[in-house]
């Protein structure tokens, strides 16, 4: 038995594998001599979850593999799988990269692994169904995003070049490597210089009071941002959402305002408690208090709550009278009603998926995912006819194209047609 691959596989399964440990994982289910191991963890797998998890029979899993890899030319690459009991039988090594389906039926966390070898990456890119060649929307590139100065001037993020795009009050704002916009305190001796981001007192150089101005970071469809605010607070800025913000904290806290998602993780100073004030279309927000913590809040106006995520430290979350403070691992969800709850067990894997570079979605029908397609593809989803009413656990890497997503979704009996930037869903 190798140990190592129980491990990993366990690991992966319970959602708490690194992004190191899921691609030795990954190498080690590619090896021959692993395929009985495989076989019986994937079939250890299927039994730990519950009926309400089984999207699939084993037998529909089954027929789902057999259009990912394809029926013609192919069969001789699929080993005898016996459909009529509870259980496949072994899955050879270049199978590995069209597992995903049965994973996907047992309703476990679903991978897109591409291996090196040309014959498995054949396998991997096989259309499940014809109509899905004719629908490709590429994957955005990312990190874009529009920054608004205080005069109400406007900067292009993806465009601008790396260096000092303005000066702000007394404040340095630079675009620096891999999307970031860094917000650096002047320092007194040299104006032209950057000194070190964290300066949250009430005077600037000189000790002369400091010019408090507001900016705010925008992210459109399919774009994302990371922020390095004035006192060190790394945000980073998820697709179709923004950020307002003061070009230096002053008072006795740290404010900002958000609408959509972001993930934070807030510079410590117990003087200045750090405050999000969460907006919505509707005004039903609520208010996350911090010290110093990593999390996460999700507030789209197009879904059903507000949903705050403590990975580290503690916060509070309040509306009007009603207040929840969090411990790691807790999410604090916020509905159209006013209603506040908290979910000691939340899965923060799934929260901060699309930090981490993936699309997911755990027991959500077709409208939720869409939702998220939406956002990140930058195209509009219609309905037409009735489409099943059923949920998907899954997720796929946000550097997919939308026809991969789309061919995995097709072969539980849901279509879709793409004319332009809409996508029409259909039973």
């Amino acid at each position: 038995m190798d140990k190592r691959l129980h491990y990993l596989f366990h690991r992966w399964f319970d959602k708490t594998a690194t992004a190191e440990e899921r691609a030795e994982l990954m190498a080690l289910l590619g090896r021959t001599e692993n395929d009985d191991e495989t076989h019986a963890l994937l079939e250890e797998a299927w039994e730990k979850l519950g009926a309400e998890e089984k999207v699939f029979s084993e037998g529909q899993s089954q027929v789902m593999l057999n259009k990912i890899l394809g029926s013609e030319g192919e069969k001789d690459i699929v080993k005898d799988i016996d459909v009529r009991g509870e259980r496949g039988r072994v899955m050879r090594r270049w199978m590995v990269a069209a597992a995903v389906v049965l994973l996907l039926g047992a309703g476990a966390w679903l991978l897109v692994v591409r291996h090196n070898s040309s014959r498995e990456e054949k396998v991997a890119s096989l259309p499940a169904i014809k109509e899905s060649k004719k629908i490709d929307v590429p994957a955005p590139n990312g990190n874009n995003a529009i920054l608004t100065l205080a005069d109400g001037s406007t900067v292009a993020l993806d465009s601008a070049k790396n260096g000092e795009l303005a000066r702000q009050g007394d404040a340095q704002v630079s675009k620096a490597n891999a999307g970031r916009l860094v917000y650096n305190a002047l320092s007194a001796g040299n104006a032209g210089d950057a000194g070190n981001a964290g300066d949250a007192g009430n005077t600037g150089a000189a000790g002369l009071p400091q010019k408090i101005m507001y900016n705010m970071v925008s992210t459109r469809r399919g774009g994302q941002f990371q922020i390095v605010l004035p006192d060190g607070t790394k945000v980073w800025l998820n697709t179709v959402s923004s950020l307002r913000f003061p070009t230096a904290f002053t008072g006795t806290e740290r404010v900002v305002e958000l609408k959509g998602e972001a993930y934070f993780e807030v510079a410590k100073n117990a003087a200045l408690p750090f405050v999000v004030h969460v907006r919505t279309a509707e005004d039903k927000g609520m208010d996350v208090r911090v010290l110093g913590t990593q999390f996460d809040v999700m507030a789209y106006d197009n879904e059903a709550e507000i949903r705050t995520t403590l990975l580290e430290g503690a916060v509070k979350v309040m509306r009007g009278d009603k207040s929840k403070v969090m411990a790691p691992g807790q999410q604090a969800k916020l509905d159209k009603q006013g209603d506040l709850t908290l979910d000691a067990k939340a899965d923060v894997e799934l929260a901060m998926a699309w930090k981490n570079g993936f699309t997911s979605f755990k027991s959500a029908d077709i409208r939720s995912i869409m939702r998220q397609v939406e956002r990140w593809y930058d195209i509009d989803v219609v309905y037409e006819g009735n489409v099943p009413e059923r949920t998907f656990s899954g997720g796929i890497s946000r550097d997919a194209n939308l026809s991969e997503l789309i061919r995995l979704l097709e072969v539980s009996k849901i279509h879709f047609k793409l004319d332009g930037r809409k996508l029409t869903v259909t039973p």
